[in-house]
This record gives structure tokens, sequence and C-alpha cells, in this order.
């Protein structure tokens, strides 16, 4: 979800926690012992039985491997290191060499030390793309606000947040203790989209969040309306995800949102006796004790 904070560099998540899976299972060779359960699990449900694969028809199959190329892209943060046809073709080279040989860590350029030499080179040059990003960004989106300037109908907080209220709804408004209820599209200023909900998704038509954990343009802009409300919102990179990246959207990046709240509710009471508090500091607290268990 794109709305929550986000204190760390989107590729240094996804892509150096898989490259570090990778290199373990690559240079450890560490295999676990057949039959092996997860622990904790306890017993397995029966497993369904195999696909037959002679009703795959071939343009099937070629969808799943493609898919499959897809999730290897996602999932290790390729896009992130700006690589070139040359530099895409040499990691598929070393997939292949993986796949169809009994190639082992020695038999690679470089041998077994090339792993730690790998997983530096390729953070040096994700950030070198991540600050790139940065520049072209802040580049955009001085221009944008340079023109909402002009625009009377969008009005400007003091933290830089720019806003305009399509619909006040009604009071009270949304502290940042509270849980927002909400329906929003968001896109970046070329006008992509990478979030939103949607109506015909009952699943995610309505999404809840406290409004205190979220971007900080999210937290000052829903202050501003009430329940049944509808804001747009401009958020500049300092309000949203800064300087990094975060999946779709680039560093440095502003973020459009248009935002409708749905309801407003409380967030819930803090289960005091849970905490392991004397009864007396429960009671000051304003909370009651749980009763004494009967001997």
């Amino acid at each position: 979800m794109s709305i929550h904070t986000h204190s760390r560099a989107a590729w240094a998540v996804a892509s150096l926690t898989a490259i570090a899976a990778v290199s373990t299972l690559i240079y450890a060779q560490t295999t676990p012992p057949a039959g092996a359960a997860a622990p904790g699990l306890g017993s397995m449900p029966a497993t369904p039985p195999p696909l037959d694969l002679s009703t795959v028809k071939p343009e099937d199959a070629k969808a799943y491997l493609t898919t499959y190329g897809w999730l290897i892209g996602q999932r290790a943060g390729v896009k992130q290191l700006g690589l070139t046809a040359d530099e895409i073709d040499t990691i598929a080279a070393g997939m292949k060499l993986a796949i169809t040989s009994g190639a082992g860590p020695n038999d690679i350029p470089g041998g077994e030390a090339v792993g730690d030499k790998m997983k530096d080179y390729l953070e040096a040059r994700a950030e070198k793309i991540e600050q790139e990003q940065v520049v072209k960004q802040r580049a955009a989106s001085d221009k944008f606000f340079a023109d909402l300037d002009k625009d009377p109908n969008v009005k400007k907080t003091a933290t830089g947040l720019y806003y305009t209220i399509i619909n006040p709804g009604t009071d009270p408004k949304p502290t940042a203790t509270d849980i927002v209820s909400v329906k929003y599209k968001g896109t970046l200023i070329d006008g992509t989209v990478f979030d939103q909900t949607d109506d015909k998704d009952p699943q995610n038509a309505i999404r809840d969040f406290p409004l205190g954990e979220v971007i900080p343009g999210w937290t000052e802009g829903l202050k501003l309306i009430g329940k049944g409300g509808v804001i747009k919102l401009y958020i500049p990179a300092k309000l949203g995800y800064g300087d990094q990246s975060n999946g779709p959207i680039p560093a440095g990046s502003t973020l459009i949102f248009e935002t409708t709240i749905t309801d407003i509710k409380p967030a819930p009471a803090p289960d005091l006796n849970a905490m392991q508090l004397s009864p007396d500091v429960i009671k000051s607290l304003g909370g009651n004790p749980a009763p004494a268990p009967s001997k």
C-alpha cells in the first residue's frame, strides 16, 4: 500500500533482501533436508494433484514462463538498476549458466568472492539511478507547483501542501488519532496511476487508515474535510516519500490524490490490562482494572 510512511529505500528493502537470499542460495549451497516441514505449521493439508502438463497449450506455457520472468524482474528490483539491453542479456546469460549447466560458484568469473562485491555494486548502482530520478522529479515538480501557484482554486498550507476542497463534508473533522475510511486515486504528475481503490472490487472499494500513520501530506490534508468530504491533494516529495522510491513511485515524486472520506472512526482504546500495569496505574489512566482471579 502506497500511503503508509516509508523509511527505507524501496530497492534496498525489496532488492537487497532478494539478492541476499539468492546469494545465500548460490554461495552457501544449502538445501533443506528432504521432507523437512516449516517449523510451527503442524500437520499440512493434503497436496492437490499436480497439473496434467499434457493439457497445457504451448501459448499458455509461454505466458506462464513470461510471467515467471516478470516476477523475477519485479522481486529482484532489476528495473531500478537502469540496465542496458546488453546488460540484461548478461544477466540472462548468468541465469542460463545456472539452469543449463552444473557450474558452481567457482566457475563464475571472479569465483566465490564475487558475491559480496556484486551486492555492493548493485546497491551503489541503484543509489545512482535513484539520485538521477530525484533530480529529474525535482525539476518536473518545480514547474508543476509553479503552475499550481497561478490557479486561484488551489490553496497552499504553511508546510507546502497544495489542495483543493471539492466537498468539505460534515463536522467533526478527523484527528491524527482517528481511523479514516476512504476512497482514493493516486497519480504522479504525468498522470500515471500508482494506487487506487476500486468500486468494482468489494475487498478494495474502501480502505481504512489510522490517520497518524500515513504520509504527512495525507495526515495534514484529510484533517481539512469531514465525513463525505472530497479533497484533491498535491503532495510534494518532502510530505510524501522524500528522495526514496517506493514501488512504482520514483524517488522525489510529487503525489496527487483525489480522496473521499466515507467514515471517521475513533481508534480503539488500548487494552490497559494487557499491558500488565498495576490496578492503580490503570485507574489513573481512566481504565477499569480486570477483576482479581477468584481463589
